[in-house]
């Protein structure tokens, strides 16, 4: 059921699951049971556009995320696709902009385009000033073989059918990391699929038109749609839950995305042994309110907080 160790004479049991429900850990101190982390909840994503349908927040006390394009960073979170194989077009995973702007207004954002298999990625400062890259997941091709390894997914693309290699709950943790570096060059910038990086991206020295040029400007945040406009791009079929979202002020490590993977199971974030470079951490158990930032999502219309 679990596995018990002695850490500095105070005994830790970890339970793993119980009954489909995930318990991360119970500890036992001055012989009291004590709960340190549950993971019960996820947020879900409706298919239907327009802000009354979103998640989302407005970061206006400066929670430590108004990242530029010399800044390094990194950007993580659980997802459960509720896309089926007939949609063709893209669902924003992550999106982040200035409050109030549109896309190319200090944006940073990751999107999955499922008529081609790619995962992007890109940040820019205006339609002349932005960089990106992309890693396609079904191709054994040489620039593709790493993401083919580290997803599972096989010839088909990711979908509700077809979720590749999963954690707990056919949770799938998605991870970039981002260097000093201006560009989205694979040697600045680096995807995980759960613990496993997915290689070089498709672009070696990324796919370049000029130099973004960011602001430290306050910071609007969507998961599963845009942030302006409609909200759009939201999936189709079924609504795509999110859980775990974590912001860290630093390019993780391999062995970063590895402690905070844990072999499948989540973990409570601010364990992590880079928490002090941890800057947002959203657990979405029961709301959208912040374990770390301050800031807490709006969860909007049929965006809603259900079961994993």
């Amino acid at each position: 059921m679990g596995t018990v160790s002695k850490l500095t004479g105070v005994l830790a049991t970890s339970i793993s699951k119980v009954s489909g429900v995930v318990i991360t850990s119970f500890a036992k101190i001055a012989g009291q049971l004590v709960s340190l982390f549950t993971n019960t909840n996820a947020v879900a994503k409706s298919i239907t556009v327009t802000d009354a349908q979103s998640i989302r927040l407005h970061d206006t006390n400066a929670m430590g995320v108004e990242w530029d394009q010399s800044d390094d960073f990194s950007i993580s979170f659980w997802v459960k696709p509720g896309w089926n194989s007939t949609h063709s077009s893209s669902t924003y995973l992550f999106f982040m902009n200035d409050i109030g702007g549109g896309v190319h207004d200090n944006t940073i954002r990751m999107w999955y385009k499922r008529s081609n298999n790619r995962l992007n990625v890109d940040w820019r400062s205006s339609s002349t000033a932005k960089t990106s890259q992309f890693w396609l997941f079904h191709s054994q091709a040489a620039a593709y073989v790493d993401s083919y390894n580290a997803a599972g997914l096989g010839a088909s693309y990711w979908s509700s059918a077809n979720r590749g290699n999963v954690g707990d709950d056919d949770y799938t943790m998605i991870t970039i990391t981002k260097g000093t570096g201006t560009s989205s060059a694979f040697t600045n910038l680096d995807l995980y699929w759960n613990g496993t990086t997915c290689g070089n991206g498709f672009y070696s020295s990324g796919n370049n038109t000029g130099t973004p040029s960011m602001g430290n400007n306050d910071r609007q945040i969507a998961l599963g749609s845009s942030t302006y406009g409609t909200y759009n791009l939201s999936g189709n079929a079924a609504e795509t839950k999110f859980d775990g979202l974590t912001m860290w002020d630093k390019r993780l490590t391999a062995a970063d995305v590895a402690e905070l993977y844990n072999s499948g199971t989540p973990i409570d974030a601010t364990t992590h042994s880079a928490s002090s470079d941890l800057k947002g951490y959203w657990e979405f158990e029961a709301n959208g309110n912040a374990t770390v930032g301050g800031e807490a999502f709006v969860i909007s219309g049929n965006s809603n907080i259900e079961v994993r």
